[in-house]
């Protein structure tokens, strides 16, 4: 099975409590060290900051930000939901229930994400804040996504392109909408969107965006059997993340171009690819990646040489 190409969409933490006359040191410092992404110091200064100021919506807003850094969601959902309770400012809560929505869907309860988008998308429209709405229709959109239901996720999507003025973060939603047709199979629309994402990313300089577009226009090419174009827009994308260091799309731009050579019909560079990709998912700690790039190297190397150290595999 082919792998499933999850994109996200990018979303900056936004100042909020902005109408706060005074923001206390202790909150002050939570936020500079998370803005700095020390996440540990920015959560002992939270710890603080609530601790000193128990009745302050921000400490615990901040707070939950810092832990939801680091990925440890019933801590991050905790203090979203206190700063939830001790504010009744619109902007604020608008901003507090776009993270729950993040934080729910990380923790894997959609139905729940779904209600406080729900919440936050009512407080966008009454603040007539189109840009946010569009921040959390595609997030609505993900979900979609994330429950099969495509066609309506492209509905978001699109509402979310039609309302956003960020020309780079329609970017991330031509991204998006892509990789809706892709996994409807409709892979000329979802080339067709990639090409502008590709445009955009390349006008505002933002080349590593683009280069993981290119390889998934390349393996888009390659659902399509235009070979051609897949090598090219592959070697071109696998080039340009290797020159920043991204090493998890390094390894899956040679994952891609073991398919492409497999489906080629040429067997031994396929493996020498998916070997590749195998041996990087394993040093940066990819563990379920690589284990599906081996179920590929499996189907593929004939059974007596299976279980060979990786150095073995005679090709």
């Amino acid at each position: 099975m082919k792998k499933t190409l999850n994109t996200f969409f990018s979303l900056l933490s936004r100042l909020v409590f902005k109408n706060t006359a005074y923001i206390p040191q202790e909150i002050d410092a939570c936020i500079t060290f998370y803005e700095a992404g020390d996440y540990k110091r920015a959560i002992e200064a939270g710890l603080l900051a609530v601790e000193k100021y128990p009745e302050n919506p921000a400490a615990y807003y901040y707070l939950g930000l810092a832990y939801f850094a680091v990925g440890i969601l019933k801590f991050a959902y905790e203090n979203m939901k206190k700063a939830a309770r001790l504010t009744n400012n619109k902007e604020d809560l608008m901003n507090i229930y776009d993270q729950l929505g993040l934080i729910s869907k990380k923790m894997g309860y959609l139905d729940d994400a779904l209600v406080y988008f729900g919440r936050s998308l009512r407080l966008a429209r009454d603040l007539g804040n189109t840009d946010m709405q569009a921040v959390i229709l595609n997030s609505i959109a993900n979900i979609c996504t994330d429950k099969g239901e495509f066609d309506r996720a492209l509905r978001y999507y699109k509402e979310a392109l039609r309302l956003t003025t960020n020309v780079e973060e329609k970017a991330i939603i031509y991204r998006n909408i892509a990789n809706m047709y892709y996994k409807k199979g409709d892979y000329q629309e979802a080339i067709e969107y990639l090409q502008k994402a590709i445009e955009i990313d390349e006008k505002y300089g933002n080349y590593h965006d683009a280069s993981i577009d290119k390889l998934i226009l390349g393996d888009t090419y390659r659902e399509m059997k235009d070979y051609e174009n897949a090598e090219k827009y592959l070697f071109e994308g696998l080039e340009g993340v290797e020159k920043v260091g991204d090493e998890l799309w390094e390894a899956t731009g040679y994952w891609f171009l073991g398919w492409l050579y497999e489906d080629k019909g040429d067997e031994k560079t396929a493996i020498k690819y998916y070997t590749r990709a195998y041996n990087l998912f394993k040093s940066i700690g990819a563990e379920r990646d690589a284990q599906n790039v081996l179920d590929d190297i499996n189907r593929l190397i004939p059974v007596r040489w299976r279980g060979f150290p990786d150095d073995d595999i005679p090709f």
